[in-house]
């Protein structure tokens, strides 16, 4: 999760280009807090809501392909775009890129960090 401060983009972390953070496994790391299901589910998005699985801490998390990467990883024109971008959860939305989270997913995932 993002911290409280504000952080200036790191530019050298292009999401596009990495998508590392959404290949996490097939854990439930991504979560889903309960509002996002409630937005979701209000504004018709049942394709969205009903894509969960059992996540951390009792809570529900993105479902996962075979391969581990999010059901919603990938578009015809970029595979690290997210098809839901728009209305992506709040997990996604405050994730911070070039963060220590997303490093950390980056190495696990065998992607070289940019030198600092």
């Amino acid at each position: 999760m993002a911290s409280n401060r504000t952080l200036k983009p790191d530019h050298r972390f292009d999401c596009l280009e990495c998508g590392a953070c959404c290949r996490t496994g097939h854990d439930g790391r991504i979560l889903i807090p309960p509002e996002d299901l409630v937005r979701w589910r209000a504004s018709g998005r049942h394709d969205i809501a009903d894509a969960i699985q059992p996540g951390h801490f009792g809570e529900v998390a993105f479902a996962t392909r075979n391969d581990g990467s999010c059901v919603h990883l990938g578009t015809s024109e970029q595979p690290n775009a997210c098809q839901i971008y728009n209305v992506r959860g709040s997990t996604c939305r405050e994730f911070e890129a070039g963060s220590a989270q997303c490093r950390e997913y980056r190495r696990e995932f065998g992607i070289d960090s940019p030198a600092p």
